[in-house]
């Protein structure tokens, strides 16, 4: 594994496309902070001028939370462009079967690869993270709050290049890897959002709203558990809604691991709430498990087939003895 990493990892490294990336991704975080800060500070400047006015809200919490959420938009795309080539440009280049002929084992081969993708996505959140940390500065933001956030952005990286690795290993072509991945991207970072809103109209009825999907329904004040769960499950499918449901959660005081839910479904919940896990731990058994389910599956894909002796399976085909001559 650490041979294909290392070999990998200097080939990426050693042309100005990586350097290119990461300083034009910090060029964008840094003109981002900036033009949050100048807006945030006119806005006090006038709210100040005029008396009055409602005042926005702690600078650092505005930062860290635009600055993970664009993190988040710009690593979603890197990652599959940095996987989805992994295998299937070694097929497309026609040295996959070489490598398969050499004493390299499937698993070593795919996680070697699997960690050369990471190291360079990974590389990018950590040179950011000065400038998350920066928005502790600004007050209104605990530590807890920024480890959780860099753990979601952490855990989106893995399951997106473990995706990626996936459609590589299964796809002939790395342009057909490249379109599943940015699919399933578009689903993790969107589809549960859509899914969840569907979902509260159809339950809570066409004119009910999300609150009814908390609620027996109409004239009907009882909780539906099931609902509650659903919608958390739902709500934790994706790191954007993932991410505020924490952030809201972490606001109710019950605790960084679960919170509890008001009777209505409402937050923060009372001392008779419904206990919930808190989104980012449902959020990282979900990421994480997929991910090293669909790890396992590119190794069992990728392993070199061996033909098999009819009369003993367990063994390689013997050559036939060769027939004397009369």
């Amino acid at each position: 594994m650490q041979a294909i990493a290392t070999k990998e990892l200097r080939s990426r490294m050693r042309g100005s496309r990586a350097f290119a990336v990461l300083t034009i991704y910090l060029l964008l975080l840094s003109c981002l902070v900036v033009a949050i800060y100048w807006f945030t500070a006119r806005t006090v400047a006038d709210a100040n001028q005029f008396g009055g006015g409602s005042l926005p809200p702690p600078v650092g919490k505005i930062l860290f939370y635009a600055v993970t959420l664009v993190e988040l938009l710009l690593i979603a795309p890197l990652a599959p462009s940095f996987s989805s080539s992994a295998i299937a440009g070694e097929r497309e280049r026609q040295t996959f079967d070489l490598v398969m002929t050499t004493p390299i084992r499937a698993r070593d081969f795919v996680l070697g690869k699997l960690a050369s993708s990471l190291s360079y996505v990974l590389l990018l959140v950590f040179v950011a993270l000065p400038v998350q940390v920066l928005a502790l500065l600004f007050g209104g933001l605990t530590l807890t709050e920024v480890v959780l956030g860099f753990w979601i952005l952490i855990v989106a990286i893995v399951f997106y290049a473990s995706v990626s690795l996936f459609f590589s290993a299964v796809m002939r072509t790395t342009t057909t890897a490249a379109i599943f991945s940015y699919l399933t991207v578009a689903v993790s970072l969107i589809g549960a959002l859509f899914v969840f809103l569907i979902a509260s109209v159809v339950l809570g009825g066409f004119g009910g709203g999300l609150g009814l999907l908390f609620s027996g329904g109409p004239g009907n004040e009882s909780p539906r558990s099931w609902a509650i769960y659903l919608a958390l499950f739902l709500i934790s499918l994706s790191p954007l809604t993932a991410g505020g449901a924490t952030g809201i959660a972490l606001n109710t005081g019950d605790g960084t691991f679960a919170f509890r839910l008001a009777e209505d479904g409402s937050i923060p919940g009372y001392p008779n709430g419904i206990w919930m896990p808190s989104p980012w731990v449902v959020y990282t058994v979900v990421y994480l498990g997929l991910s090293a389910l669909l790890v396992w599956a590119a190794m069992r894909y990728v392993r070199p087939t061996v033909a098999r002796n009819a009369r003993h399976p367990s063994r390689p085909p013997a050559l036939e003895p060769e027939t004397k001559a009369p």
